[in-house]
């Protein structure tokens, strides 16, 4: 798929077994850091250890999205239209005076309906 072969600069570090042992040993680091900063009640370090959270979250989705190759023609739109229906969500419950359940509906309809529909009825992503 789009994943480079794996002798690239962009696999090697996690080729071997340094590469997993550190990012599990981060993630172990992590969890201590977020007890400690629970357990002594300090807002600043869990701002902190949240922050470093996210970052581990985003390098581990880089390095699955580069090893495995996720990022095909449908998992693109799929993605817009869940994006589009978070946006909805927040704009529509916030911004209109709809029941909970007219936004739910709409959000639902645009986040999965739609997408389905299309790479349903269509040729979008395939080969042909």
């Amino acid at each position: 798929m789009n994943a480079p072969p794996s002798g690239t600069d962009a696999n090697r570090f996690f080729d071997g077994r340094g590469g997993p042992v550190a990012l599990g040993l981060s993630y172990v680091a992590v969890g201590i850091a977020l007890f400690y900063a629970l357990a002594t009640d300090s807002i600043e370090l869990v701002t902190a250890v949240l922050v470093g959270v996210l970052g581990l979250l985003l390098l581990s989705l880089y390095i699955v999205v580069r090893r495995e190759g996720l990022v095909t023609a449908e998992n693109r739109l799929i993605g817009t239209f869940v994006l589009v229906a978070m946006g909805l969500l927040y704009g529509l419950y916030e911004f209109t005076s709809l029941s909970s359940e007219a936004v739910f509906g709409i959000v639902f309809v645009v986040g999965v309906i739609v997408p389905h529909l299309l790479l349903e009825y269509t040729d979008y992503g395939t080969s042909r």
